[in-house]
């Protein structure tokens, strides 16, 4: 389980997020919503551990996110992928291989196959909307309890949305897979989503208070 308890985390003097707290439970496809700026990949970013919150606790399975064994069970995909720029779909592969060892390059390779992505192009003679399947192939195979999502639909077809919906789901069935997504798409988090979660100016909103900004 994520347990995210009054968490707060500022930039200077704004206060990106005040006081947060949320509970992920275990193998749920999990949707975090909110406009631009509401802070939602900055809780991300404090889940993985790249950020450090300024007060309040992140914990994974009762571990803080600073741990190893709670970062080893952790998969972050942020929205904007990075990468060497000589990186192909098949060093990609390995790189994460060294660092997650549950790593199934078979399955990855699969994968790539499956999307049409030739293991040894250039990520950089991709579009957008390859590379991110690369990174979700990735992700997908690391093999991790937790995997994090900023925006994994963004510059997909709606054929390959729904091929990815298909995958994240089987994933989360069959090997009890925690998903926590955050997306624009509010209608595929609606199609996979079994909760979800509100931010509005970086604090947590109930679906009633949500609902009457709409």
């Amino acid at each position: 389980m994520i347990e995210i308890c009054n968490v707060t985390k500022r930039f200077g003097d704004f206060v990106c997020l005040d006081q947060v707290s949320l509970e992920v439970p275990d193998g749920i496809v999990y949707g975090l919503v909110g406009e631009n700026g509401a802070g939602k990949s900055t809780l991300l970013r404090l889940i993985a551990g790249v950020y450090r919150a300024d007060a309040g606790e992140i914990r994974i399975d009762g571990k803080k996110t600073s741990s190893v064994s709670a970062k080893q069970k952790i998969f972050y995909m942020p929205d904007r992928q990075y990468y060497d720029r000589n990186a192909t779909p098949l060093t990609i592969g390995n790189f994460y291989r060294n660092f997650y060892v549950d790593f199934s390059m078979e399955d990855y390779r699969g994968l790539l196959e499956m999307f049409e992505l030739e293991e040894n192009a250039l990520l950089d003679s991709f579009s957008k909307g390859m590379r991110k399947q690369v990174f979700i192939a990735a992700a997908i195979c690391t093999n991790t309890k937790y995997l994090l999502c900023d925006e994994v639909f963004d510059g997909l077809d709606p054929q390959i949305r729904k091929v990815v919906n298909g995958l994240l789901l089987s994933a989360v069935e069959g090997r009890k897979l925690t998903l926590l997504i955050v997306s624009h798409y509010l209608e595929e988090l609606n199609k996979i989503c079994k909760e979800k979660g509100y931010l509005h100016l970086g604090k947590i909103l109930t679906e009633e208070e949500w609902n009457r900004l709409l």
